[in-house]
């Protein structure tokens, strides 16, 4: 037998405890508040659309972590981005924007309107030069440029656009007849209807586009009054709630 292991005849229970914790010293444990942040900010990235992400929720955080961005909260993946608001070295409360497809990371606060950021005019006049004759409800909100918008000439749909908050490229263009997210072909009103009808639902109606998911009031199998909120990819029910 391998003489690092045995323990004389003569040797007691705890002479022997004593010696393996020496050899083998317990791990030291994790800051209890890095633990704490990282379960609450996996906690909050379940249950949202499913579109194709490199980075999984656990990377993201410790993407964050490597550049010294704590506390992350309300973390959540979209438009091709995880996002979540942190606290930076210095105790700023930012919200961080990382790139699903390389790592890269941007943190942004509203301060940064007019300066490391676009203006509202500045967004408003480079949404009219690609088209859009009416800019409505423009506003920087959890890291992205949301409007309202419609293209020029008469017909043109009220679509629903986000941007990113420094290059204004569109992440998202949604309106009644359909559109893109983040590259992927977003579902139209009547899509949505078809796929909840075909899932049980009946009297569908209020459908609209909100805050990137299509919502809608129906009446489920059980015959009660709902809202519900649908992947705008995949048609997926993401929540049912009793209608007030």
């Amino acid at each position: 037998m391998n003489g690092r292991f045995m323990v004389g005849l003569g040797t007691t229970w705890q002479t022997a405890a004593r010696l393996f914790n020496h050899r083998n010293p317990p791990r030291k444990k994790e800051s209890t508040m890095k633990k704490t942040a990282l379960t609450l900010a996996l906690a909050a990235a379940a249950a949202l659309p499913s579109l194709a992400w490199a980075l999984t929720a656990r990377q993201a955080v410790e993407v964050m972590d490597r550049h010294q961005y704590a506390a992350p909260q309300d973390l959540k993946k979209q438009y091709g981005y995880w996002t979540a608001d942190a606290v930076s070295a210095d105790g700023t409360r930012v919200t961080v924007l990382i790139d699903d497809k390389d790592g890269g990371i941007t943190a942004i606060q509203d301060s940064d309107i007019g300066g490391k950021l676009p203006s509202v005019e500045q967004v408003t006049q480079h949404l009219r030069s690609t088209g859009f004759a009416v800019v409505q409800d423009l506003e920087l909100d959890d890291g992205f440029w949301h409007a309202e918008v419609r293209p020029s000439g008469r017909g043109g749909e009220k679509q629903e656009l986000v941007l990113h908050p420094g290059t204004l490229q569109v992440l998202s263009r949604v309106g009644p007849s359909g559109g893109t997210i983040n590259g992927q072909p977003a579902l139209s009103a009547a899509q949505v209807q078809q796929a909840l009808q075909q899932a049980g639902y009946t009297r569908v109606s209020g459908i609209e586009f909100d805050d990137g998911v299509w919502e809608a009031e129906a009446v489920n199998t059980a015959n009660l009054a709902v809202e519900l909120r649908v992947d705008p990819v995949t048609g997926k029910v993401l929540r049912e709630r009793l209608d007030d």
